[in-house]
């Protein structure tokens, strides 16, 4: 029986630091974690139930529940489709630290001293123990969520032959002004900042082991020189879900992405006569599946 996805939202957070170029962060899950332990992911969970209420609703700026819903273009309802983009800051908050969101004057939240950072941090700790909400955290500082911050970037679906699986949202957002972004030492154990390329290096070194839509969409933000160029691309072409097949060839573990020339075969349970992956897949490349190797997936690109 195929698992139900559950709903869930991711944040490529960028940030310009360097003199060419610009850096991503990534976490590493917990080796014991259920789902994809031991990789670097970006920062990103599961859609709770309350993300999507009208009471945080209201505590939003710069997407309403209907521009959302358009966005999204999808069968759920305006407010479901919000609930997304406030997962995003919800779950970036708890695991990575940083909080985009606005103060009473409409000014993007920007944390001027150790104080105000050391205030922060401890209401992280509430939120990753249970013991306040995101929607306690703006009233009680007044604060506005700045959803607007959020770009929609890509729609990932776990494989149907895993246990597990989420229907994932991606959002990209640039680090704010003043804030530091941090791993949470419960979900993640290592955070680092790292330019796509440099990541994907680290990937085929068996240095950093990336999932692989982490794989994929750094793949994709490596053509980029700088994030006005990622910012001047999105919205400009619709997102198409992305449904990768999971399988197994003799020894070898396989996931096949829809734009690889035999998905078809391999989505209907088949093998095509004769296996070929093609090429090991260089930045420039449009990977088309991954191989895991060592508990590593790398990347190929068939060209057929």
């Amino acid at each position: 029986m195929v698992a139900i996805p559950k709903k869930a939202a991711t944040v490529i957070l960028l940030r310009d630091n360097l003199a060419e170029g610009f850096e991503v962060f990534l976490l590493k899950r917990h080796e014991k974690s259920s789902f994809m332990g031991g990789n670097f992911v970006y920062p990103g969970g599961r859609v709770d139930r309350n993300d999507g209420s009208l009471e945080i609703c209201s505590h939003c700026k710069g997407v309403s529940p209907e521009q959302a819903h358009q966005i999204f273009g999808a069968s759920i309802s305006p407010e479901e489709s919000l609930a997304y983009w406030v997962a995003g800051i919800r779950e970036l908050f708890e695991e990575a630290g940083v909080l985009l969101a606005y103060d009473h004057s409409a000014t993007p939240l920007i944390l001027k001293n150790p104080r105000q950072r050391e205030k922060l941090s401890h209401y992280r700790d509430l939120l990753q123990k249970d013991r306040s909400t995101i929607c306690q955290l703006v009233e009680e500082k007044n604060l506005l969520l700045a959803v607007d911050q959020l770009h929609y970037y890509a729609h990932w679906i776990t494989p149907e032959a895993r246990s597990e699986r989420f229907d994932t949202r991606f959002f990209i957002a640039c680090h704010p002004e003043g804030q530091e972004a941090t791993y949470d030492q419960k979900e993640t154990t290592v955070g680092i900042w790292l330019t796509p390329k440099q990541a994907l290096e680290e990937n085929l070194k068996g240095k950093a082991a990336l999932s692989p839509p982490t794989l994929k969409t750094l793949e994709d933000l490596s053509r980029f020189k700088n994030i006005a160029e990622v910012f001047n691309t999105l919205g400009k072409a619709k997102i198409q879900p992305i449904l990768p097949v999971l399988t197994k060839i003799e020894d070898e573990t396989l996931i096949i992405f829809p734009w690889d020339p035999e998905y078809g075969i391999f989505q209907k349970g088949e093998t095509p006569e004769k296996v070929d992956h093609g090429k090991p897949s260089r930045p420039e490349d449009n990977t088309t599946r991954v191989i895991l190797k060592k508990g590593y997936w790398i990347p190929y690109c068939c060209g057929r």
